[in-house]
Formats: structure tokens, sequence, C-alpha cells
């Protein structure tokens, strides 16, 4: 396939993948569970903290206020705690941390009804026979779950969506390896490199991909909308930092630009917008390699978001399920891939988890990187 030329350029800036109204926070040190225990504690204990959030007369807010911090505290509890919890079961734990977490993050938009009985938002039926646990499912009910997924994807979930467990842990990457040695295929989000490029005239962002992660169905179809595979320039690595090591990637650049400000300055945002329009098939990264994550649809043949972040939360949930109600799935002798798998659910998405909720709570996202991390 001969394809086209890319647009000659002069300068780059390497950008994570944001919205360009809401710029990130970045960390110059790596991500750690103490660390961001520390900084959620602020939003328990710090009134100046956790009482921003809310609008109205003093009074109001400190209703508000008071509701916010046991939330936080009590999610707090349950999230020390799991970390002495050695494997799967210590979901259950992380589970009513992060129903709490939701809880407290909910509460600024919907007030109403997170004070008081609040359900789940999810549901599973563990009397199914058999033991496997590739085909069971979620149910969405009423409640907290689809009331996130709306806060952090601007659509609805309707009661009554099922969510297979099988489709919904692939698309967790921390877990990839263990997700392939189940027979249901390694992680499909992927993590992307992002550069903003200029001329004199105009900007326009370029991402790289690995050549097999070229999207596909209805994921593939909202990418091609906004960027067009291209020959790869031979400077390629220098404009994406990368090692010299690295191979066995393609180049996508945007079909549209931005024109230069006024001034004649580049309009970076003008050109970050233009990957934001994909933003149901995009997160925000989660280890400093990368710029962003290609995260496709639920399903290939319509478009239904499921970003990591929420389906770590589900898959959590079920977990915590499953150590209640149905811990033979979890027997080392009979089903040893399948206690692997979630043992490394409970121990690899603790910390993103925390991340989620932290980028929540303080309204962007939060981009850790060390000094050792950076690319070149």
């Amino acid at each position: 396939m001969n394809l086209p030329q890319p647009r000659p350029f002069n300068s780059w800036v390497i950008s994570a993948v944001h919205d360009p109204k809401n710029p990130p926070e970045y960390w110059s040190e790596g991500a750690s569970i103490p660390l961001i225990l520390e900084n959620l504690r602020r939003h328990a204990e710090i009134a100046n903290v956790g009482r921003k959030r809310f609008s109205g007369t003093l009074a109001q807010k400190n209703k508000l206020w008071l509701e916010y911090r046991n939330f936080m505290r009590q999610a707090l509890s349950n999230f020390q705690a799991a970390l002495a919890v050695p494997n799967r079961s210590s979901c259950l734990l992380y589970y009513y941390a992060m129903l709490n977490f939701a809880k407290a993050e909910l509460l600024t938009v919907r007030p109403s009804d997170i004070q008081g009985v609040v359900h789940h938002g999810l549901s599973f039926s563990p009397g199914r026979q058999g033991k496997s646990v590739a085909g069971d499912s979620l149910t969405v009910r009423k409640g907290v779950f689809p009331w996130l997924y709306e806060h952090r994807t601007g659509r609805t979930l309707p009661v009554g969506t099922k969510l297979p467990i099988r489709r919904l842990i692939p698309h967790i990457p921390q877990v990839g390896s263990q997700s392939a040695d189940v027979g249901w295929g390694s992680e499909k989000p992927k993590g992307l490199h992002h550069v903003l490029v200029f001329d004199g005239q105009q900007s326009w962002p370029v991402i790289l991909l690995p050549e097999t992660g070229t999207p596909a169905g209805v994921t593939g179809r909202l990418f091609r909308q906004h960027f067009e595979q291209v020959e790869m320039f031979n400077h390629w690595r220098d404009v994406f930092g990368l090692s010299r090591r690295l191979m066995g990637f393609a180049i996508y650049q945007a079909r549209r630009t931005a024109p230069h400000l006024a001034d004649g300055s580049p309009d970076l945002s003008g050109a970050l917008d233009i990957t934001w329009q994909m933003k149901d098939i995009l997160a925000s990264r989660d280890e400093a390699f990368f710029d962003g994550i290609l995260c496709p649809s639920f399903y290939s043949s319509k478009l239904f978001p499921m970003p990591p972040d929420l389906a770590r939360y589900a898959v959590t949930y079920y977990a915590s399920s499953l150590v209640r109600y149905k811990p033979s799935v979890f027997d080392f002798q009979l089903f040893p891939e399948q206690a692997l798998l979630f043992d490394a659910i409970a121990r690899e998405c603790a910390l993103p988890m925390l991340i989620d909720t932290f980028s929540a709570l303080e309204g962007r996202s939060q981009l850790f990187a060390d000094a050792d991390t950076l690319r070149v």
C-alpha cells in the first residue's frame, strides 16, 4: 500500500492527550500509593480543600462537606485495610473503597441522589451453573455505576445493559498477560505517543501507534475520520523522543490543521482539540512512557465507550461478589488461570484506581513521571 507523504513541519512539542480546556497537572515524581493517599486525605480533613467543591450558602456547603469527608474517610480506611490482604480477597475492601470514593465524587453533581440509601448500580447473580467466569455478566441497575459512567464520559448507560466479564477485563491495561492466559486475548487499550507539530502557518497533531495497534470496527472509523496513516519520516524517533531500539510503529497525521494565532504563534490548543474530537476512545496515560491511551469501543459495531477507569471499577465490583459468594472459582488446583487473573486485578489495579479517584476529585488528570522514567 502506497501511503501519502506527511506534511512537512519544522518544530514540534510532545504533548499528553487531554481536553485542551482542562490541562492536566504534572508531577515530577512517580505515582505511589502513599503519595496519593496523603493527597486524598487533604480532601477528607481540610475544609478549604473539600468544601470548595460545593456551591450555595455556607450552611449548605457545610452540610455537603460533612457527607463528603465521611465518604472519604470510609474510603481511605477500606483502601488502607485492603493493602494488608495479599490476594484477590482484597477486592472486597477495594470495591467498598471505590464505592465511597465514587459517592464523594458524585456528591457534587447528584447531591440529592447520593445522600441516603444508594444502590451499587451493578448486579451479578452468582448462582449460574459452572465454575468458569467466562460466561458471567454484570447488569446495570439504577445507582452509583451508571451515574459515575455519565459523569466521567458524558454519556448515559441504560438500566439493564449487560457487561460481559470477558469483554470488561481486556479493557484493563494492567492485566493483559493474565487475560491472555484465560483465553480472552491481551489488553485492548493501547498506549500511544502524541506530538503537536507546526510549520510557518499551521499546527496539527501526529500520533504514533504500534503497527498491530491500528483500530478496527467503529473505533477505527472514528479514528480515521480525524487521522490518516502516512509514510514514516526519517527522524520520527527524535520527534517522539524514543530510543533507537524501538521498531514496529505506524504514524498517523491529523486530516485537518489549526491556523496560527493572530500574532503568528502556533495554536497548540486548537491542535490539541483536533485529537480531542476522539475523546470517546481516548484516556489519560497510565505510565510516563506514553502520552495517552487509545481505548476501543466496548462493542466493535456500535460506539460504547469503556475507558480503563470504569472497567477497573466494574471488574472490582464483580471480583468482590465472587469473593463473597463464589470463592470456589479461585481454586488453584482447578482454575489456576482464574486465580492468578484475579490476584493480578487486586495487585495491579490498586494504584491506577487510586489515581482515577485522585484525578476525578481534583477535576483534571494527574500525570506522574519521575526523572528516571522520562523518555529521551
